[in-house]
């Protein structure tokens, strides 16, 4: 089962945009060096331009730049490691693994940083490791001078796509939710047609969550740089919160014409915030007397008045709709530089493993070693997924690559057809990384050689294939061993304490509901069911591993499952309440919320000599209180003492 996870790979379009960003970020500056014969210099722009490219995320134009300017301004200084060659061997190598801790440490305080902290290892891996043959050509100081120029010719190559059509990354996020939506509307209707199960709907409605979260922080990202009132910050709230509301009333409406009738005007909707369409009508008639007809055309007001399908902004002054104090992005500062122990312990990892890396340079006596601490550098990175499946993903990967790469050698001659295909290889990065690490691999494998080959003088073809497949298994050697094998698994733990922090949201989540407060039932739906989806992703992460850790995640899903039906039914009844109903029993709601936060260290039903409740909603909680005790008591008894 681990292997198939491990080899899964995850559906993904192709990224147009960044496939002819890097395409021409790499070909422009390779062609000008190989005929101009400075081949050598322009190939440090080309890096710096891979990097960037390769460590994008999704984001808002201003975000990109932002995270590109911390990234290099970081990654250039390990071009600075040169230096360290003039050192006795091992108290650079100390030095090294030092400098690896503090990297492992600065990789925690945000995307930006674990960016630059990748780009300044790998930087550090390639000049240290060629630091003789470097250091009679170029300073090393000139080619962080060479790095940061590459790097704004990335800049300007983003700033040109973000001339031509600034909003494009919000519209795109935008019209992905407004998909997700429609598709969850769409399953919930033939749910309840078919009488089914509720697994289709339930994985709609994670993709849905999934795909607002990454609005969320994109149009919050925008808010913080727009600190003045203007409407336009207004109406992106409206829009998250329109949204927001349209999925409460997806879930709890069990009318499949209203539920058809909402998919197709959504799918509408979500077609023209993409292709720059005017909105459809809102589908009134077939949405009579309905919250969700009501929602819907609310959300529709707020993207016409967005000028979300005319890329329009307004900086009038009006009231803004309060974003959750909790969920806004606060700067660096000092008491955030603080770690606990957990990024110690990682960062401590990794000072080891690279060590041991550099230290390869003792036994691995071709003048390619340094692709060793390259590979440790590339696969010891927790935030990206399990360093076991990217350990083997990347070995297995640059096993074909090699292959792939050899052959290319050996067909296409030396020059100009290599430069193309070059060009080629790296347009289908972007779409790869999206794919499988493993698949990123097989492309960027041959891409090195190819680079190695056409920068290095004369006519002949230089092949490392052997190199650099004996050295990337060498690395993903000393990852598995000393990073991963010989460490205790705290999968359960950290499994067990990140669900305690759910269930004391949901605790909260249920009192709000209870109390019939709707500004604080918004913002905790909304923390509730990210925290849930967070340990969905870590549970697939683990899927990957060998046993224990994947039969672990195996008995932990069940239990995500019924909790995330325990918010769905506090959602649909926030969704459902009247003004003028009866309140509820408030002895009754404090004891289940109490369960609710006790459930992780008290696996125990509710005794049975407590009377149930007469309301049918606390009934369903007790139902799925009851649910998830016998779950997690059968997950404790099935882990090891």
């Amino acid at each position: 089962m681990w292997l198939k996870n491990l080899l899964k790979l995850t559906p993904a379009k192709w990224p147009v945009n960044r496939s002819v960003r890097i395409s021409l970020g790499l070909g422009i500056p390779l062609t000008l060096g190989y005929f101009t014969d400075h081949a050598l210099i322009f190939m440090w722009m080309a890096i710096a331009v891979m990097l960037q490219s390769s460590g994008e995320g999704v984001g808002s134009y201003r975000s990109l730049f932002r995270n590109t300017f911390i990234s290099s301004l970081i990654g250039c200084l390990g071009f600075l490691a040169g230096y360290l060659w003039f050192l006795p061997s091992i108290t650079a190598i100390i030095i090294l693994s030092f400098l690896a801790f503090i990297a492992g440490i600065v990789n925690s305080y945000g995307a930006a940083y674990s960016k630059g902290t990748l780009q300044a290892l790998l930087t550090a891996s390639v000049t240290y490791g060629l630091a003789p043959e470097l250091h009679a050509v170029i300073a090393f100081w000139k080619i962080s001078g060479l790095f940061l120029l590459g790097t704004l010719f990335y800049a300007l190559l983003l700033a040109t796509e973000a001339l031509i059509d600034k909003r494009r990354p919000q519209r795109q996020q935008l019209a992905e939710y407004l998909s997700a939506l429609s598709a969850l509307a769409a399953a919930r209707s033939s749910g309840i047609k078919r009488e089914a199960d509720n697994k289709a709907i339930e994985e709609k409605r994670r993709v849905a969550i999934d795909k607002y979260n990454v609005l969320y922080g994109m149009l919050l990202d925008h808010r913080s740089a727009n600190t003045t009132r203007s409407k336009e910050n207004k109406i992106n709230a409206d829009i998250l919160q329109a949204g927001d509301a349209i999925f409460s009333s997806v879930l709890a409406n069990n009318n499949t014409k209203h539920l058809s009738a909402a998919a197709s005007w959504l799918q509408a909707a979500a077609q023209s915030v993409q292709h720059h369409h005017r909105l459809p009508a809102c589908p009134a008639t077939q949405l009579p007397d309905s919250r969700l007809g009501e929602r819907i055309i609310d959300l529709s007001d707020s993207l016409i008045v967005a000028g979300s399908l005319k890329n329009h902004t307004s900086s009038q002054t009006a009231p803004i709709a309060p974003f959750s104090a909790r969920h806004r992005t606060p700067a660096l500062a000092l008491s955030h530089l603080i770690v606990g122990p957990e990024v110690i312990s990682v960062a401590a990892k990794l000072a080891l493993c690279m060590g041991l890396a550099f230290s390869a340079q003792f036994v691995v006596h071709s003048n390619h070693w340094y692709w060793v601490p390259l590979t440790v550098s590339l696969v010891m990175r927790p935030e990206l997924g399990s360093v076991f499946v990217r350990a083997v993903l990347r070995t297995l990967g640059t096993t074909i690559g090699v292959i792939i790469g050899t052959v290319m050698l050996m067909v296409i001659p030396k020059g100009s057809a290599l430069l193309i295909a070059l060009v080629i290889l790296a347009s289908c990065m972007p779409w790869a990384m999206l794919k499988s690490y493993a698949l990123l691999s097989v492309f960027i494998t041959p891409l090195v050689l190819i680079l190695v080959d056409l920068v290095a003088p004369g006519t002949a073809t230089i092949n490392y294939a052997g190199q650099r497949l004996t050295d990337t298994a060498i690395g993903g050697g000393i990852v598995l061993i000393f990073g991963y094998f010989i460490w205790p698994k705290t999968h359960e733990k950290q499994l067990s304490g990140a669900y305690t922090i759910a269930m004391k949201t949901m605790s909260d989540y249920f009192l709000m509901a209870c109390r019939a407060d709707p500004d604080a039932s918004k913002s905790l739906r909304f923390e509730v069911y990210s925290k849930l989806s967070n340990l969905r992703i870590q549970l697939q992460r683990q899927l990957s591993e060998p046993p224990p850790a994947n039969k672990e995640a195996a008995q932990w899903f069940p239990v995500i499952v019924a909790t995330e039906r325990l918010a769905d039914r506090i959602t649909i009844y926030i969704e459902n309440t009247r003004p003028d109903e009866s309140p509820l029993d408030h002895q009754c709601v404090e004891l289940l919320a109490t369960h609710m936060q006790m459930i992780t260290t008290d696996h125990h039903r509710l005794k049975a000599s407590e009377p149930p409740s007469d309301n049918p909603f606390l009934n369903g909680i007790i139902e799925n209180i009851n649910t998830l005790s016998r779950q997690l008591a059968a997950l404790k008894a099935a882990s090891p003492t």
